[in-house]
């Protein structure tokens, strides 16, 4: 069966599995690689340090690599070009994370895979291909319910001190940033969707709070309304997702879901496992 180099990324983390012969030889992690945040030189650099340490390049037969941003030709090439630099002789295929997504939940089955993580993205799917999907216009226009979205919306109410005071005062306590630092960390240092999302983990130590609560569940309610609803028979098929963010907050997403009469089907916390499954049958 030869060696497979499997890769799941976001705009955080990307996960790898090395599998030889149908068995796992290795998983790790490495940062995410987003190409409308990366070039092809800054993900060569990476990798070649991180898997040299790791493991023999020259025998890994094929690689697989399913990434956020990853939604165009030129997109794609970024990655594709940094994979062929460190294995040229192997197949390459650099393919969007939401094909990854679907592939992962729903196998050849026909259904709405969403993604809700540090960013949001959905698609539909019929088995095969994504045939409708909507595009993504990122943390700053969009990734609604996603970790970035649920950050900037608390944020936003936060710094204008429209939070309840107990609220404010968790937060003020727990958490050592100024307003300043938050604008400079959004406006000046890179990868602020980043930044945004890491606030979801005071929401999510704080979800009893009904403010919380109904904040993240708000959120959901706007990614249904404009990732979900917008599918063709989007109410007769399953909605099947991934991410951490709709794993950590999932009865919110629930009670979301049902106002749109949205039955949730497959979700994982990470794509993974679903793709070496996907793979080997391949």
């Amino acid at each position: 069966m030869g060696v497979l180099l499997l890769a799941d990324s976001g705009s955080t983390k990307t996960d790898w599995m090395l599998i030889i012969d149908g068995q796992e030889e290795l998983r790790f992690k490495t940062v995410g690689f987003n190409p409308y945040f990366v070039d092809t030189t800054q993900v060569y650099d990476i990798l070649k340090e991180e898997f040299t340490e790791k493991f023999d390049l020259s025998g890994v037969d094929e690689v697989y690599f399913y990434g956020a941003g990853c939604s165009s030709g030129s997109k794609k090439a970024v990655i594709n070009n940094a994979l062929q630099q460190l294995f040229p002789h192997a197949k390459t295929d650099v393919e969007h994370d939401l094909l990854g997504a679907a592939r992962a939940l729903l196998g050849h089955e026909k259904g709405v895979a969403g993604i809700l993580g540090t960013g949001s993205n959905s698609c539909l799917y019929d088995g095969t291909d994504v045939v409708e999907t909507i595009f993504s216009l990122g943390y700053m226009f969009g990734d609604e319910g996603s970790g970035a979205h649920l950050g900037k919306t608390y944020i936003t109410s936060h710094l204008k001190k429209k939070v309840p005071q107990e609220i404010y005062d968790a937060f003020e306590n727990s958490l050592a940033y100024s307003p300043e630092d938050i604008l400079t960390h959004v406006y000046k240092k890179p990868n602020p969707n980043r930044f945004l999302a890491s606030f979801s983990v005071f929401l999510k130590s704080h979800i009893e709070h009904p403010y919380i609560s109904e904040l993240v569940e708000s959120c959901f309610e706007e990614y249904f309304k404009e990732q979900v609803c917008l599918y063709t028979g989007y109410k007769e098929l399953p909605f099947c997702f991934i991410g951490s963010v709709g794993y950590n907050f999932k009865p919110q997403l629930e009670n979301a879901a049902r106002k749109f009469d949205i039955s949730i089907g497959n979700y994982m916390s990470s794509p993974m496992e679903g793709l070496v499954e996907y793979h080997l049958k391949e």
